[in-house]
């Protein structure tokens, strides 16, 4: 009986490790540097999460309740699609940024915090790979057009 019972506290701290490191990994905050360039050609860098799987990207910035100037969340997905965005649980007024595989601008969507309930699904005009969150106001106040802006991974 002793037998049994330490090969199944092995197991059970075995597989708690084996979670810990599972959740580790999928919510650990991976900070980047990128670097947007606007119509006028000039840089604006922006220091950003990166939400490059699924749990990180259903969280993105739910219960923030800020975000600095320069800061944002870049959304990277497997494949180009017209991924929806929303805003459950989100305080903060975002501008999402949607860039095609080229990363040039595709779509911009002002989007608005809505609680638990009645949250609009906002989806790009076109087909994106990589979409990014910054406070709201942000790209026009940097002149972030469609098909005229991009960004540079750092």
């Amino acid at each position: 009986m002793q037998l049994y019972q330490q090969v199944l506290a092995f197991f059970v701290v075995f597989f708690l490790i084996l979670l810990i490191f599972f959740l580790y990994t999928q919510y650990s905050v991976n900070k980047r540097q990128i670097t947007l360039i606007n119509k006028d050609g000039k840089q604006i860098k922006l220091t950003v999460e990166t939400a490059d799987n699924l749990v990180k990207r259903s969280r993105g910035l739910m219960f923030r309740k800020s975000l600095a100037d320069n800061e944002g969340m870049l959304f990277v997905f497997e494949k180009s699609g017209r991924h929806g965005f929303w805003m459950m649980n989100t305080t903060i007024p975002l501008d999402a940024i949607f860039f095609d595989a080229n990363r040039t601008v595709v779509d911009v969507i002002q989007m608005n915090p809505c609680g638990l309930t009645n949250c609009t699904v906002y989806y790009p005009e076109k087909d994106a790979l990589y979409v990014l969150e910054v406070n709201q106001g942000f790209a026009v106040a940097n002149k972030i057009e469609k098909g005229n802006s991009r960004f540079i991974l750092e």
